[in-house]
């Protein structure tokens, strides 16, 4: 019979806390548990090509760049055809990243240099890359992209592990990614 008021008054109590705690924290684990990879397909109306891998970003091997849609879940939201660009170079000791899953290289084009940085997740890899910077941001500091587009087709398989780490420590409301309660311009911009 003890026991089982022990169980309730312990339902109750983890019932309060998860209603107590407020739509912000759900919604900050939310958001965290989508940035924890970037995957999908991408889609282009000319053939191009992307063939790129960067270690945890130290080792940067391969070339990609592909103007064109997406399909799947991209900077830390479902995207359905979105518009898509990305730009790789790596040769071991350096490379450059460039992408957005929301934006074609003509939109950025015509964009501001300071509002361009806004919709571009950019960095350096690479030992010297990183030396010569810029240092990548939390949300790409380490990960592991993986980029290939074969004519028309590709796919984005990038996991992205301190987000991962982000998303579990997050339970005890540590946010090391440093992204709770705040959300960049290019998630509340919406595709067309």
């Amino acid at each position: 019979m003890i026991r089982n008021h022990r169980r309730v008054i312990v339902m109750i109590l983890f019932s309060c806390c998860f209603f107590v705690s407020g739509c912000s924290y759900w919604q900050n684990r939310l958001q965290d548990c989508g940035d924890m990879v970037d995957a999908g397909f991408t889609f282009s109306q000319k053939a191009q090509l992307a063939l790129f891998y960067d270690f945890i970003p130290l080792v940067p091997i391969g070339y990609g760049r592909v103007d064109g849609k997406f399909v799947g879940l991209g900077g830390g939201k479902p995207r359905w055809f979105s518009r898509h660009f990305e730009r790789h170079y790596g040769l071991i000791l350096w490379g450059q990243e460039e992408v957005t899953f929301h934006k074609s290289l003509e939109e950025l084009e015509q964009m501001p240099r300071d509002r361009r940085e806004n919709f571009v997740d950019y960095q350096r890899s690479g030992l010297m890359g990183m030396a010569q910077g810029p240092f990548p941001g939390t949300d790409y500091l380490i990960s592991c992209p993986h980029y290939v587009h074969l004519g028309w087709i590709g796919v984005v398989a990038s996991p992205r592990y301190l987000q991962m780490l982000d998303f579990i420590i997050g339970f005890t409301t540590l946010d090391i990614g440093g992204d709770d309660g705040k959300r960049s311009e290019n998630f509340y911009d919406l595709d067309s």
